[in-house]
């Protein structure tokens, strides 16, 4: 017996119909019929009725329903279990990051860090509502480290009794247009602009991951552009969203250069300012105090020796 028999048998007695069940189960119709038959004649009893249409289970097929449904479910269940200790005994470890670093700065990092790095399993979740939450999953030792953004004014305050932290690099959040029809910056904040710049910026309520990123580019506005007016027209909680729709020339966005470096070479976006209105903030990995394995331990002092001064991506 082969456990496609029974899902095909488990098909047919949901559609009623030999040809659309085939299609389901990709095969062609003569050769489900034949699975169908293998599975009665293994079985010792006729499962379908096909003299009436749609064709229906016969009593024998009734019984043996729910017994096929539970095989099959068994089956599957003990599959993932197997599969799922398989990676518990293989050496691994489960890293927690935001969305944007998670797809512009892990990969990367890691690939540099090959050396320390050099196990078999690696998770990185970005899930987690808030920094609160990706902290928690800290305490639990449901993840081993967390990867995140802080900046220089400490707006988000990590308490460093409870969760040690090295610097791995340096990010610019830098102001981007997109260019005009002669390639030109639409909005040049240094000219002063007297009309309101369109703004794009992350939402502080809903955004919970990036929201200390929300507060270092309204500081630093209310700090070197205070004569000029902003208009927030666009806020998103993807800071890949608030790019795209920079692209489409809807306003200025502070991004981090990680993400725009490309777009900015191949001039599909321009700096909207020079270099004096960059907003620097730190990328820290962080781990419980309260997590004592030795796996850990050994993780951080070797990645402690190639960070102590932190370096700049």
């Amino acid at each position: 017996m082969e456990l496609k028999w029974l899902e095909d048998f488990i098909s047919l007695s949901t559609t009623g119909n030999f040809r659309i069940s085939s299609e389901q189960r990709f095969v062609s119709q003569p050769a489900f019929s034949r699975r169908i038959k293998s599975l009665e004649t293994w079985v010792g009893a006729e499962l379908i009725d096909r003299s009436i249409q749609p064709v229906t289970l016969t009593e024998p097929g009734r019984e043996f329903k729910p017994i096929a449904q539970l095989i099959i479910s068994k089956a599957y269940q003990i599959r993932s279990d197997i599969r799922g200790q398989s990676i518990e005994l293989r050496e691994h470890l489960n890293f927690s990051s935001l969305s944007t670093l998670a797809q512009f700065f892990i990969p990367h990092w890691l690939k540099q860090h090959s050396d320390i790095f050099n196990i078999d399993f690696i998770s990185v979740r970005s899930d987690f509502m808030g920094l609160e939450s990706y902290l928690a999953s800290l305490d639990s030792a449901e993840t081993d480290f967390f990867i995140g953004y802080q900046d220089k004014s400490q707006s988000m305050i990590i308490d460093p009794l409870k969760y040690s932290s090295l610097l791995l690099a340096t990010e610019l959040l830098l102001p981007v247009v997109s260019p005009d029809p002669q390639g030109n910056p639409r909005w040049w904040l240094p000219d002063k602009p007297k009309a309101a710049i369109p703004y794009l910026r992350t939402n502080s309520h809903t955004d919970k991951n990036h929201s200390h990123l929300y507060w270092s580019v309204g500081h630093h506005i209310q700090t070197h552009y205070a004569e000029l007016s902003f208009n927030t027209v666009y806020e998103a909680s993807c800071l890949s969203a608030i790019k795209a729709m920079v692209l489409q020339g809807f306003g200025v966005a502070w991004l981090p250069l990680s993400m725009v470096k490309d777009d900015l070479a191949s001039g599909a976006l321009l700096r909207a300012a020079d270099t004096s209105s960059e907003i620097q903030v730190d990328i820290k990995i962080f781990k419980s105090t309260g997590n004592h394995s030795m796996k850990l331990h050994k993780y951080w002092q070797a990645l402690s020796a190639k960070h102590k001064f932190g370096n700049c991506i």
